[in-house]
């Protein structure tokens, strides 16, 4: 006998419950499947089964299915990188776990009785060890056994995860120059480290743009941010995350991390400098393997990520290394004789101090327009009063005679020709004598950079007729450009110092106004030293009340861009928007702070505060609460 159950009837006999999806990454495909049940039932009677006709039955169900294409792919003619299948795996909160190995507080020390151990690293790392004992530690070891081990997991996260956590950048040199691994990858989630250190702002509640940029001057790769998050930089990503129709490189096997889940996350916390610099080093052109090998050979290799500590001025960034590169592989008896022209604010003494900071040289900085005679720069010469004591720059010379230093003469076009042709023997020949003792000294391995800013006109005049000099998309048109301003500005110089010392000079790098977008980012630059500021703690014996002011900044693309174009002047560059945040930005946001009627005191609750943009293109800066608070950065 045959009963048959139509489908339905179903429900009286059966629930069928279909998976409950969470964020789809496809268009859910719903189609119905037929299953068929054959049953054979037989009549039992007690302990034994009952002679007769079998009973059949038969239930036909009809189940939806929920497809996200054949196969795991996606169905039909959508394209396949707009909605990506992504895998089950387990969303991360971008934290990581507290270690404890060994026993007790983590010391230096232990590298002389212990062997190196990567994990008592990492407890030192949590409990807030600095450079300085991260050098001692390693200085216990011999390097071959630090590298073969210092790319070791702990708790199923590489130990660098742990460095870049502590949001110090002089210790992640530290750790990646004993061969830390800049593109190192947990194998939990598949996050390359630095995407991890982007988004671990979300953790310490502080900026990682300078975590950020030191990991790309090391080596770390921004292909594995997808593009979408960073370009173009001065363009705000919504913060709900891109369209997934315009994320065309999601694919690609370095990006598999980042998930749907992660990216509002992503685009909220990438901010326009972080931006700015993964731009800038998607269309650079990395070292070549002859560059690197010079550069290892002098130890300078962080000199080939000088321009990641640089607003603007890549040609000028560019022409350093390659310089500098140049009389290293080739050495000579003369020093290297730089001038730096252009306008001020725009980078000339930053590029100085980064130089000798990447390359850990001495610099002597000598204010030029102090500078009137030859003894006010190298001191009286015997027997002439005084001269027992030398001069700031003449003791520099003399300590660090035989060594790379650098010498960085500001506004050098002030001086007069008394002083100009007392340095014609030392650019020219490395040479200079002692004025205390007559001694000779070797400077050919000094650097010396002039400052100048006698050539400002000719610099904004030619901007001004080829504004194209700020695009790099047409690297051959740009170099031509440059070529051309560098040929002016030497003919230039030879009438603001005269043959003899312009022929002693290797190369004048121009220093060009800033681009919008650049001066956007300097904007940037100065609105994070005010977040910092105001986060510290109130102190109010010392008549600091502004603290414990968590600020953000909703859109910080056109935030800042509003602020650059209302305060950049090219005269003053970097300078002028430094004021414009000032008046902009910090005035209003401590006129709202004191608005506020409850009483100061240095136990006050952290408070947000958020800097917007309105439609009619003014800021506006207020307290944030509830909504307002998560929507900022």
């Amino acid at each position: 006998m045959m009963d048959c159950i139509r489908p339905h009837q179903l429900t009286q006999h059966l629930t069928v419950t279909t998976p409950r999806l969470t964020a789809p990454q496809n268009p859910p495909i719903i189609v119905s499947v037929l299953i068929v049940i054959v049953m054979v039932l037989e009549t039992v009677t007690g302990s034994k089964r009952a002679m007769g006709p079998e009973r059949v039955v038969v239930v036909i169900v009809s189940i939806p299915i929920v497809l996200l294409g054949p196969l795991g792919s996606n169905f039909g003619t959508g394209d396949s990188q707009s909605d990506p299948v992504e895998p089950d795996c387990p969303e991360w909160d971008f934290s990581l776990p507290p270690v404890t190995s060994g026993v007790g507080q983590f010391r230096p020390e232990e590298g002389m009785t212990l062997s190196f151990s990567v994990s008592r690293l990492v407890v030192g790392l949590q409990q807030g060890i600095d450079d300085d004992k991260l050098v001692q530690y390693f200085s216990y070891y011999r390097p071959e056994t630090i590298a073969r081990s210092i790319n070791g997991t702990v708790s199923g996260y590489p130990g660098i995860f742990y460095a870049v956590a502590t949001n110090d950048e002089k210790l992640i040199r530290t750790w990646i120059k004993h061969g830390g691994d800049a593109n190192a990858v947990e194998k939990i989630h598949g996050f390359p480290l630095l995407a991890f250190t982007i988004l671990n702002t979300l953790n310490i509640h502080r900026d990682t743009t300078a975590m950020t940029t030191t990991l790309l001057s090391l080596g770390a790769d921004a292909g594995v941010i997808p593009r979408v998050f960073f370009m173009p930089f001065l363009q705000d990503p919504p913060v709900e995350g891109p369209d997934p129709r315009v994320v065309t490189d999601i694919n690609e096997p370095k990006k598999e991390w980042c998930k749907r889940y992660i990216w509002p996350s992503l685009a909220r916390v990438t901010n326009i400098s972080q931006r700015y610099f993964l731009e800038k080093t998607i269309k650079g052109r990395p070292a070549s393997a002859r560059q690197t090998q010079v550069a290892l050979a002098h130890n300078a290799t962080e000199l080939l990520g000088i321009s990641y500590f640089m607003i603007g001025q890549a040609t000028a960034a560019s022409s350093v290394i390659k310089k500098l590169l140049t009389h290293l592989a080739l050495p000579t008896g003369k020093p290297l004789v730089l001038v730096f022209a252009g306008p001020s604010g725009h980078g000339k003494t930053e590029l100085a101090k980064r130089l000798g900071q990447l390359l850990t040289l001495e610099l002597e900085c000598v204010d030029s327009t102090e500078i009137k005679y030859e003894s006010d720069l190298f001191g009286p010469k015997q027997p002439y009063l005084g001269y027992q004591q030398g001069s700031p720059l003449n003791n520099f010379l003399t300590r660090m005679s035989g060594k790379r230093a650098i010498v960085f003469l500001d506004e050098f076009e002030k001086t007069t020709r008394e002083v100009q042709n007392a340095c014609l023997i030392p650019f020219d020949e490395g040479k200079y004598i002692d004025r205390r003792d007559r001694e000779a000294v070797d400077c050919s391995k000094t650097i010396w950079i002039i400052a100048t800013n006698a050539l400002d006109r000719k610099i904004v005049d030619f901007c001004e007729r080829n504004p194209n000099v700020f695009k790099s998309d047409d690297a051959e048109k740009h170099v031509r450009l440059m070529t051309e301003l560098e040929k002016t500005l030497k003919k230039q110089l030879k009438h603001t110092f005269g043959n003899p010392l312009s022929g002693r000079i290797s190369a004048v790098l121009p220093f060009l106004p800033f681009s919008l977008g650049e001066q956007a980012v300097v904007t940037h630059k100065y609105i994070l030293e005010l977040k910092n500021k105001v986060l510290a703690p109130v102190d109010l014996s010392s008549g600091k009340l502004v603290g414990r002011v968590l600020l953000h900044i909703k859109s910080d693309g056109a935030v800042c861009e509003t602020v650059a174009t209302e305060g950049y002047d090219p005269d003053q560059g970097a300078r002028s928007l430094q004021t414009a945040v000032k008046t902009r930005v910090e005035e209003e946001l401590v006129h709202t702070y004191l608005e506020e009627d409850e009483v100061i005191s240095e136990t006050q609750a952290l408070a947000d505060y958020t800097v917007d943009i309105q439609r009619d293109g003014t800021l506006l800066i207020f307290k944030s609460t509830g909504a307002e608070k998560s929507f900022a950065d």
